[in-house]
């Protein structure tokens, strides 16, 4: 066992002073770990997690500077209750895992009383109670049928099976139907969609939630009887909804804030059901999860919404309206259909064609993650220096999103850092080439569908592990893990 490895257990039996002296010896004979405090440092203006990451990153400075004690004891303990408290909705058996190391660093009335909540959750009513009383009405606890995003299996089995038959969109029209988003606080994005009917039952086909789970997920039948149980827990749902007299159409996606989630998850159902909607229902309203960020109002501009006849998720989360139609997910998450995609690039095509196309020919394109985004490709500035040696460029992301798609069309060759508006790769090519430069913790086949509809290849390049230290201390999970990778790795493939 390493000596990182080795300071969790030492935090766990109660010795915080001996696992930062531990972590101290570590930051001090890594050289690695520099970019990646550098990295967090540059992100904090943008970063929705900054009050906690600039807590690590004191903890972290001080570890430097010199042998740890008491004050560094106190700090771990608020930076292991802050990321607690991040993933307490989702994840409560990591929020508990968290407090518990948390405790051995210091104990208030306000930590007891969480932790005799979570045991209490979890049936423990002994333990709940030599902390504290725990509150009454607590949410069930979820149990882990399998490892969720994170499921090497369904992961493989995702990538193995990238286009399924995908079935026809169908609308629920209901009356006095009910709708709600559960947002996480911190992080600003979609965790929870529920739909209902009038008396308050759940439609199941109209349900999720974070942890979610690979389509075709052994165990998908029991991960979705829990999600109901979550979901129709008041904890869970906002407290009043929106009364709304017309007909509403409400469309609402997990993470639709996000740019890959709103393009090619929540885009196809809400643009096919508007197109097929809206000549019956004149004054037909929508509500969306998506937000009103600039692709978000690209979309809906050009699918002729007006703004008026829009209602914000975000600011009414919870809405019942006389009519509620709901359009039916026809695909799963993570892998966009067959017919999902089709509609996005006639839809994209038909706009990104009006527009003039710079030559590209013989450039390969690259699409990067810069130091303020969230998992950051670290050599960012030396791989835009690097491009014209790589045969590559760089085109503007500032850019509307059908010039940002028209940049792509005529590309044979795509290096991207994962994440970097992997939506954009719509209109590229049929049998053109992706690069995908990616953390070896953090491989995700969100790529797969969208690849496999147009017979492109791809090809991964790994950067170095993230350091093991900082795994847990600087960064939420593996999905903000950056990458670790230089210019001179292309070379090699």
């Amino acid at each position: 066992m390493s000596a990182i490895s080795e300071a969790w257990p030492l935090l766990d039996r109660g010795k915080p002073h001996h696992a930062l002296g531990i972590w101290r010896e570590q930051l001090l004979q890594s050289h690695r770990c520099l970019a990646y405090i550098e990295a967090a440092h540059q992100a904090l203006p943008q970063d929705p997690l900054a009050e906690q990451r600039s807590l690590v990153l004191r903890l972290l400075a001080q570890l430097q500077a010199g042998v740890p004690g008491e004050a560094e004891i106190s700090l771990l303990g608020q930076v292991l209750r802050g990321w607690a408290a991040l993933c307490l909705d989702h994840a409560p058996g990591r929020s508990l895992q968290l407090l518990e190391r948390a405790w051995a660093c210091g104990s208030d009335p306000q930590l007891d009383q969480q932790l005799a909540d979570l045991y209490a959750r979890q049936g423990l009513a002994a333990g709940a109670h030599a902390l504290a009383v725990p509150q009454p009405h607590q949410p069930p606890w979820p149990q882990r049928h399998c490892a969720g995003l994170h499921c090497q299996p369904c992961s493989s089995a995702l990538a193995a099976n990238p286009l399924p038959e995908e079935p026809d969109l169908q609308i629920h029209a209901l009356e006095h139907g009910r709708i709600w988003i559960e947002r996480h606080v911190q992080l600003g994005q979609t965790h929870g969609v529920a739909v209902a009917q009038a008396d308050g039952r759940l439609i199941p086909a109209l349900v999720r939630r974070y942890p979610w789970h690979w389509p075709d997920c052994r165990v998908e039948a029991q991960h979705q009887l829990q999600v109901l149980a979550l979901m129709a827990h008041p904890h869970h749902r906002p407290a009043s909804a929106l009364q709304f007299e017309g007909p509403v159409l409400a469309v609402a996606d997990l993470s639709a804030e996000l740019y890959y989630h709103a393009q090619l998850e929540l885009m196809p159902r809400l643009g096919r059901a508007w197109q097929q909607l809206s000549a019956h229902y004149p004054g037909l309203r929508l509500w969306h999860n998506g937000g009103s960020t600039p692709w978000i109002r690209e979309a809906l501009h050009h699918l002729g919404i007006p703004a008026d006849r829009q209602l914000c998720a975000h600011r009414h989360p919870h809405l019942q309206a006389c009519e509620l139609l709901v359009p039916t997910y026809t695909s799963s998450f993570g892998r966009p259909g067959v017919r999902s995609l089709h509609w996005l690039r006639r839809f994209w095509g038909a706009i990104s064609e009006r527009l003039p196309q710079a030559d590209t020919r013989g450039m390969g394109v690259f699409l990067s993650r810069s130091p303020e985004q969230r998992r950051p490709l670290l050599q960012h500035q030396r791989w835009l220096l690097a491009l014209p040696k790589l045969g590559l460029q760089s085109p503007s992301l500032g850019r509307s999103v059908a010039q940002q798609l028209r940049a792509l069309e005529c590309t044979e060759r795509v290096v991207m850092a994962h994440g970097g508006a992997m939506a954009n790769l719509l209109l590229m090519p049929r049998g053109s080439e992706l690069i995908e430069l990616m953390n070896p913790g953090y491989q995700p086949p969100y790529s797969a569908s969208l690849l496999a509809s147009a017979n492109q290849r791809q090809r991964r390049c790994l950067g170095a592990a993230t350091p093991p230290i900082l795994q847990d201390l600087l960064y939420a999970g593996p999905l903000e893990w950056p990458i670790d990778l230089e210019p001179s790795a292309l070379s090699a493939l």
